[in-house]
């Protein structure tokens, strides 16, 4: 069955649907989809590829979570996820689902690529998760305009928190990105504490920059209609955290400005 009436059959409106979009023949609306399936790729703090299955465990635990089966991801690749990120899951085992082989995704195959069972534990991947219930802060935000705060504000949020919002406004609009207060622990690299803006529907692609300390950060808008933010916190100083609106506005409004 087509993705688009496999999404109709789970009850989603047409314009909800429409919020989404097609890239290189690939129907990305994988966080939808981790709801859906309840499977989700995540990597180390430290970037792509630093998981020993020991710490791919931890990530997924961490989370209310648990590695993935085979049998979970690939259910989930029915409905449409697809990430070319090779993760551990369930049992040993490396892989990645893909709904659509390209040049350096797949090796020309359509499934779940398969790496097998490693015997070397300490081998370093990424990791895929199985969780059906919300994730511990952050979410898919589908509003016309909306304030998002980090956990707790105006209080200080907590230690060791993972937090991703994912922007969808309409095709044909943009996402406009507005910081009220910005207060997150101030380092000099943006190592300990930090929020990220990708001009994406995902982590991986689109970066636009890391923010901490306490100035204000410029206003972002994205160049399509998805936007992603990410929000971590290490085990040791905190902050009174943030707290931005974005607001969706079409496309042309901001061609004419």
């Amino acid at each position: 069955m087509h993705v688009l009436a496999l999404l109709w059959a789970c009850g989603l409106l047409l314009n909800e649907v429409q919020a989404w979009g097609f890239k290189n023949g690939i129907f990305h609306n994988s966080i939808w989809l981790e709801r859906a399936a309840g499977v989700y790729h995540r990597e180390s703090r430290k970037g792509r590829y630093q998981l020993t299955l020991k710490e791919a465990k931890a990530v997924c635990k961490y989370e209310g979570g648990k590695l993935a089966t085979y049998e979970q991801l690939e259910a989930a690749r029915q409905i449409g996820f697809h990430v070319c990120a090779a993760g551990w899951f369930d049992k040993g085992r490396v892989g990645y689902p893909i709904v659509k082989a390209g040049t350096n995704c797949g090796y020309g195959k359509v499934g779940v690529i398969d790496y097998g069972y490693r015997l070397n534990k300490s081998e370093r991947w990424d990791v895929y998760c199985y969780n059906p219930d919300s994730k511990e802060c952050g979410g898919v935000l589908t509003e016309q305009q909306k304030i998002i705060q980090s956990p707790g504000f105006p209080e200080e949020y907590q230690d060791e928190l993972i937090c991703y919002w994912h922007i969808r406004a309409r095709l044909g609009q943009r996402i406009h990105l507005h910081f009220l207060e910005f207060d997150v622990e101030d380092d000099t690299s943006c190592l300990a504490d930090y929020l990220e803006v990708y001009d994406s529907y995902d982590d991986v692609s689109g970066f636009v920059g890391r923010f901490c300390g306490d100035y204000l950060p410029d206003d972002v808008i994205s160049t399509g209609n998805v936007m992603t933010l990410k929000f971590l916190s290490d085990a040791s100083v905190t902050a009174g955290g943030f707290q931005l609106q974005y607001v969706a506005v079409n496309a042309s409004v901001i061609t004419q400005n």
